[in-house]
């Protein structure tokens, strides 16, 4: 039977500034048996300082999953996801929108600048569990993200398997053409020996169109 690898512990962010919602989410964390370091930020500013850090040139380590509320202090949470996408260290990030509003237009809109769920807060608690449903698979799409070296390698080694594939097909090529002027050669050795056997057929030769002359 094959055994299920362990996903690592998740680190996530949440933009919330509900200490209901906050619980609420630990809770379902837990009734999923996740394994994770929560980091909580209150209000839109401290968010884009936050994630202004992560634009740096030397940047910290980017949360694996953002859960984002739309309706912060300060600030929009559209502002918010619209910054962050722009940033290269999070374009492995996943996001959630984690919001009262049932409004389609906020779903179309958080979901065409990027984010991966747009989860509507229900409110009763067995109605948030699907909450950690969602973010385990995120977390397994994430673990199969590929940082920047692992994909220098891979390309490196995708090059190297390239050219050794390019140059099989060189020697190949190679082999096939010495193998048909070698043919060439023995069907105009043969057809000199029948010309020599068979004087008619030479003749019949010289006077065959350029086009059915011998390939060769």
């Amino acid at each position: 039977m094959e055994t299920l690898t362990p996903l690592p512990p998740l680190t996530i962010l949440a933009v919330e500034d509900n200490p209901a919602d906050i619980s609420t989410v630990q809770r379902v964390l837990t009734a999923h048996a996740l394994t994770y370091d929560l980091q909580v930020i209150e209000n839109a500013n401290h968010a884009f300082a936050f994630f202004d850090r992560l634009a740096a040139p030397e940047p910290p380590r980017c949360p694996d999953i953002l859960l984002l509320d739309l309706t912060l202090p300060q600030r929009h949470g559209k502002e918010l996801l619209r910054h962050l996408k722009a940033i290269p260290a999070c374009a492995a990030m996943r996001v959630v929108i984690l919001t009262a509003s049932r409004d389609p237009a906020d779903r179309a809109e958080t979901l065409a600048l990027g984010a991966d769920v747009f989860f509507e807060k229900p409110f009763h608690l067995p109605d948030f569990l699907p909450l950690g449903t969602l973010i385990k698979t995120l977390a397994v799409r994430h673990a199969s993200v590929s940082t920047p070296a692992q994909a220098s390698r891979a390309r490196y080694a995708r090059s190297a398997q390239l050219r050794q594939e390019s140059q099989r097909l060189r020697q190949e090529s190679q082999a096939l053409v010495a193998r048909v002027q070698s043919l060439c050669a023995r069907s105009r050795q043969l057809l000199r020996r029948a010309a020599i056997l068979t004087p008619s057929l030479g003749r019949r030769q010289e006077r065959m169109a350029p086009s059915r002359r011998h390939p060769c």
